[in-house]
């Protein structure tokens, strides 16, 4: 069941469109591309296909396919950008929904979870409260991005 309001059911309903379109999906879980403004190249999200807000209560198949589910994801990023490292992580703070971020570190950025953090948030700050351009992904990019992965057989 999905929940109206909530951000990632928006995107699971078809109200708000995922940069590039779907990635990939199984009968749990869909990948898809960060909402705009895309500042990470290759930064996806994995969430739920149903609203839950808390691992605990996730189902026993659904937890069973989560794990494969994030493996295939890093294994298409890791082949695709060839990244020095592929973070995965939840919060649920924001955005309440069960997702995981699966952010790829480019191997010219410096090592550790802080330094990627810290990256993410001066690029998310500069570009949606000072208008920079930098850092966005432009949407043809994040198209071919989401066609390889697509086809990557680590979803097929």
């Amino acid at each position: 069941m999905l929940k109206n309001g909530c951000m990632s059911c928006n995107i699971l309903s078809g109200r708000t469109p995922s940069p590039g379109g779907v990635i990939y999906e199984n009968e749990a879980w869909h990948v898809d591309s960060i909402q705009p403004p895309v500042v990470w190249k290759g930064f996806l999200i994995v969430k739920l296909k149903r609203h839950c807000e808390h691992i605990a209560e996730l189902t026993p198949q659904e937890s069973l396919s989560l794990g494969p589910t994030l493996q295939q994801t890093c294994r298409a990023l890791s082949d695709v950008l060839n990244p020095a490292k592929i973070y995965v992580c939840s919060f649920g703070d924001g955005v309440k929904h069960i997702h995981f971020w699966v952010l790829p570190r480019p191997p010219e950025m410096r090592p550790g979870m802080h330094t990627v953090m810290r990256h993410l948030d001066m690029r998310t700050a500069l570009t949606r409260f000072l208008g920079l351009k930098k850092w966005i992904v432009p949407e043809a990019e994040i198209e071919q991005l989401v066609v390889k992965l697509k086809n990557h057989p680590a979803f097929q």
